[in-house]
Order: structure tokens, then C-alpha cells, then sequence
């Protein structure tokens, strides 16, 4: 009967030492704790599926099993993503993705930690060799008894004592997508001015040391212009613009919609050509006068460098420049407006 006895006992040892190693190699799946944030969960989880991990979606943290990693995206868009694990008996906070970017970089990010994380949990410390006989446990000393651990939802509803930066990941995250350094335009304009309609061809550039404040150029170069009839003959006129602006973006220029506002000073090149009548002669005349303006650009983003841009120019030419026919003040070029479409772009 003894004999019977020990056979049992060594064959259910040995049972359960073949299925340990069993159980182990499956690990656990990912719980995304959604929240206020469903749609933003249902992603997070289609990427972590995508690398062939098993994941779980729950309303709250207190619905998550034990085991396993907890992933939970803040209600809001100041919150930071959380990366918990409770492997351990008890719950951990492993690392978080910090509100610095658009909510959608940051759900990518977090894909990015649960995987390594669970690579680097389910690497193989070293070869296993071969399995030591069975034997009966020699008898233990009693150790003095831990307070039992606290259950995942314990944990979530019990604040931490203390704050603490959690660890820095084992890899490089890629860093939110920043704003263009340097812009080009072109861009066709009509125009109106004291002589009347014009159109011109706009050309612009730009360097933007911070994110909202930058510098630029524009070139405003006539390609038609009016012509001014009078008794005494006709006149062609034609006016260039040669300026210097601040740019402002009150909108953050990485989005798909924009608005960029510029002032500025330049120089305006005016010129009149005269066809006389007889008795009268002939006469070119050209000057330069300084010119102050304004201009608004609205912006709609095709692709991730080119930008659609559609511009309002204002100014005013100081002092103004006046047009004579033998003497008689017959126009005055001072206000400017002007409309313009265009493209941009950005490196």
C-alpha cells in the first residue's frame, strides 16, 4: 500500500512539473481600458492585433483581469497614455506616453512600448538542461506573511503616495512631426490701383527660426497694367513691389487648414510710358517710392510639403506718385489691393 502511495505521489509531480512550463509559455493578453475614448481604444487595439498579440478592450480598469499588461487612454488631450503591468502580483506603472503631439502620433507610440515590452518579457532567459528526478520537497522554515496584494482595481482606485517619472523606454521614439524650416510660393495676382486693374506674378519666401514667427521676401511683378487715355495722348502704366515682412502663424502650421498674416515695407517701382499725340512728344518716366502694406494668406494643405495658398495684399505708396500729361495731374498711384492664388512649398 506504502509503495502504491509513493508511485502516485512521484507521477503527480511529475505531472505537474510538464505542465508548468506549459501554461507559461502563454502569455497573458493586453487590456486596453478605453474609457470616454472607444474609437481611439478599437485603433490602439487593431495595432497591437496586427503584431499578433492578444488583446482585450474594457470599459474600466476594474473590468481588467489579473496578468498581463493595461493600457489606458486618458479621456481627454492633456492626459498621458499609460502602460501598466501586474505581472508581479501587483500593479506598475512601466512607462507612459507623454501629451507632446497629436493624440494619434501618441496611440502609434504606445503600439510601439507594448510591443517591446512584451518582447523583451517573453525572451528566453537561457537553455534549459535536462530535467533533475523528481523528488519529494524537503520540509521549508515559515517566513514571516506578506500583506496579501492588492487587486488591479484596488490599485487603479487608490492614488500613488508619491509622484515619479516612469522608466525611459529601451528604444528611440520617434518625435512629433515638426514644423517646416523654410517655404517658397508662387502665385498669380489681380490687382487694383488709382490708374485701375493689373495683373501681376507673386513670388515669396520665407524662414521660420520658431514655429509662429518668421521672416519673408515678396516680389509683386507686373505683367499687365492700365493704360490711362487723356487728349493729350495715352499712357501705359505698369508698378512693381519689392518687400520685406514679418510672417505670423496664429494657427500652427503642421495642421491642414492655415493662416499666415504679414506687414510689411519695400519699395514700389512705377513706370509710365507715353504715346503723344501731335504736337506733342513722346516721354518714358520711372521712379521708385516706398510702399507700406498687409497681407492675409489662408492655406489648405494638399500633401505634407505643399500647401494651396489664397492671399489679400493692402497698401499704400508714400509718398504718391502722380501722372502728368503736359503738366495736368491726370492719375495718382498711391492705395494698392490686391487678390491672389497660389501654391507654397515648405522644407
Amino acid at each position: 500500500m506504502a509503495r502504491s502511495i509513493g508511485c502516485a505521489l512521484v507521477a503527480l509531480l511529475a505531472f505537474a512539473a510538464f505542465a508548468a512550463p506549459c501554461s507559461a509559455d502563454e502569455a497573458p493578453p493586453i487590456t486596453v481600458v478605453a474609457g470616454a475614448r472607444g474609437a481611439l481604444a478599437y485603433r490602439l487595439s487593431q495595432e497591437l492585433e496586427a503584431a499578433g498579440l492578444q488583446v482585450q478592450v474594457q470599459a474600466s480598469p476594474a473590468a481588467a483581469g489579473s496578468g498581463g499588461l493595461l493600457i489606458v487612454i486618458p479621456d481627454g488631450e492633456e492626459g498621458a497614455i499609460e502602460i501598466w503591468s501586474d505581472s508581479s502580483g501587483r500593479a506598475d506603472l512601466v512607462a507612459s506616453v507623454a501629451p507632446d503631439g497629436p493624440l494619434d502620433t501618441r496611440v502609434l507610440r504606445a503600439a510601439e512600448l507594448v510591443r517591446a515590452l512584451r518582447s523583451t518579457a517573453g525572451a528566453p532567459a537561457g537553455a534549459a538542461g535536462p530535467k533533475p528526478p523528481a523528488v519529494a520537497p524537503a520540509p521549508v522554515q515559515p517566513s514571516p506573511v506578506a500583506p496579501p496584494a492588492a487587486s488591479p482595481g484596488e490599485v487603479w482606485r487608490s492614488p500613488p503616495l508619491r509622484a515619479w517619472a516612469p522608466p525611459s523606454p529601451p528604444f528611440a521614439v520617434p518625435a512629433a512631426p515638426r514644423a517646416p524650416l523654410v517655404e517658397v510660393g508662387f502665385a498669380i495676382a489681380v490687382g487694383w490701383q488709382a490708374p485701375g486693374a493689373s495683373m501681376a506674378l507673386d513670388a515669396s519666401l520665407r524662414i521660420w527660426p520658431s514655429a509662429r514667427i518668421g521672416a519673408g521676401l515678396l516680389a509683386d511683378l507686373s505683367v499687365i497694367g492700365p493704360d490711362i487715355e487723356a487728349a493729350e495722348g495715352k499712357v501705359r502704366f505698369r508698378r512693381s513691389l519689392f518687400g520685406a515682412e514679418l510672417a505670423l502663424a496664429p494657427i500652427e502650421r503642421s495642421r491642414r487648414l492655415g493662416l499666415v498674416l504679414s506687414p510689411g515695407v519695400g519699395l514700389s517701382y512705377v513706370s509710365a510710358s507715353g504715346d503723344a499725340r501731335p504736337p506733342y512728344i513722346d516721354s518714358d518716366e520711372s521712379t521708385f517710392t516706398a510702399f507700406v502694406y498687409g497681407r492675409g494668406e489662408a492655406r489648405f494643405r494638399l500633401v505634407d510639403s505643399v500647401v494651396l495658398t489664397a492671399s489679400a495684399l493692402g497698401g499704400a505708396a508714400i509718398p504718391p506718385v502722380d501722372i502728368r500729361f503736359t503738366g495736368r495731374v491726370i492719375s495718382t498711384f498711391s492705395p494698392l489691393a490686391s487678390f491672389s492664388l497660389g501654391v507654397a512649398v515648405q522644407r
